[in-house]
């Protein structure tokens, strides 16, 4: 077994499409997809927030809802 201190983390980065969005696609009029998100994974943002860690979404999306 690998025992790790994860009180050393600073910082999760990850990607939106495929680990935060729900595996459905909905498309709005112009035919961008919405992204949408599990509210457990938004409270999981906000507490790791409240416990000092810095959140990093990277992306190759250029759209404003990312």
């Amino acid at each position: 077994m690998i025992n790790y201190d994860l009180k050393k983390i600073k910082a999760i980065v990850f990607d939106i499409d495929g680990v935060l969005s729900a595996q459905t696609v909905t498309m709005d009029e112009n035919g961008e997809p919405f992204r949408t998100v599990s509210i457990r994974d938004g409270y999981a943002i906000q507490l790791a927030r409240k416990m000092g860690l810095r959140i990093v979404i990277l992306s190759g999306a250029r759209t404003e809802s990312v």
